[in-house]
């Protein structure tokens, strides 16, 4: 008896006996490579995202962002497959029961609803914890489900019908290449335009510049500049100057100087609406202290 053979008679006689249970080797597998390649090509999305978003440094782009793959090998297979078995299996198993309690049978679309569950109660905690505002929580929220919802219905397919990881990472590097044509497209034909700041000049500069929490930068005509109760503990007399650093509006920079401190600010912003920016916090977590008139 051919090895085929063998493996269609085995899945008919589980299938005498009921679905064949989720925790397989087949499913994590499955599961694991499904999170991975999701992984991935959210990464590819975002890269492409981030050309045509507002932001204070120039983004990478899909080049950029594909350098972490050699990252997500070394550690995302790791983490794919503990995130299978804490997360993406009890999905499958919650799914599961929750379809046979209420439907009596063994329904697919209840797993993207249970997905719903902890992707919702993780995005709330995080985004009530950090203060973050609708649009980022969205987006997490809306990738959270799409990677949860769509490994749990690859994992769940596995346990039911066999092995799937050898397609799960073929139809995701056919998925890759085909994001990567669209974006670049996107971009070339002009469809997506990319961000770049706006273009300004010292006399552009003058005025009152504020964090929104009581945090002030005065900028005057002629050099000097004034600082109350800004971040990093920049307060009193001192002066400013505007600096291009290159050719580009990428390369524009306001330096001032305190006895305190001396901040160094990028552009951003719109031409009728510039912001001032100044990077903090760890290089592997880095966060932008924004100034806006």
């Amino acid at each position: 008896m051919s090895e085929n053979t063998a493996e269609r008679v085995r899945e008919r006689a589980e299938a005498s006996e009921g679905p064949p249970p989720v925790w397989s080797g087949r499913a994590v597998a499955a599961g694991a490579g499904a999170l991975y390649v999701g992984a991935a090509l959210a990464v590819e999305v975002y890269g492409f995202a981030g050309l045509a978003a507002e932001a204070p440094a120039q983004g990478e782009g899909p080049e950029g962002a594909m350098l972490v793959v050699p990252f997500l090998t070394c550690l995302g297979v790791p983490s794919a497959l503990v995130a299978n078995v804490w997360l993406v299996l009890p999905t499958v198993s919650a799914a599961r029961w929750a379809s046979a309690r209420l439907t009596g049978r063994d329904a697919w679309w209840w797993v993207p609803v249970m997905a719903l569950v902890p992707v919702s109660a993780a995005t709330a905690v995080v985004g009530i914890s950090k203060h973050l505002g609708a649009g980022a929580p969205a987006w997490a929220w809306l990738t959270g489900v799409v990677l949860l919802a769509g490994a749990a219905l690859i994992a769940r397919d596995a346990a039911l019908h066999g092995r799937r990881l050898l397609r799960v990472l073929g139809y995701g590097g056919l998925a890759a290449v085909a994001v990567f044509g669209v974006g670049a497209a996107a971009f070339g034909t002009g469809l997506v335009t990319e961000y770049s700041p706006p273009k300004v000049n010292a006399a552009g500069l003058v005025g009152t510049w504020s964090d929104g929490h009581g945090g002030i930068l005065r900028l005057s005509p002629d050099g000097t500049a004034r600082a109350d109760d800004l971040k990093f503990h920049c307060t009193g007399t001192g002066t400013w100057s505007y600096a291009p650093d290159g050719p580009t509006a990428w390369d524009q920079l306001v330096l001032t100087e305190f006895e305190d401190c001396a901040p160094d600010w990028r552009i951003s912003g719109t031409p009728g609406h510039p912001k001032l920016n100044r990077e903090y916090g760890v290089v592997d977590d880095p966060h932008w202290y924004t100034l806006t008139r």
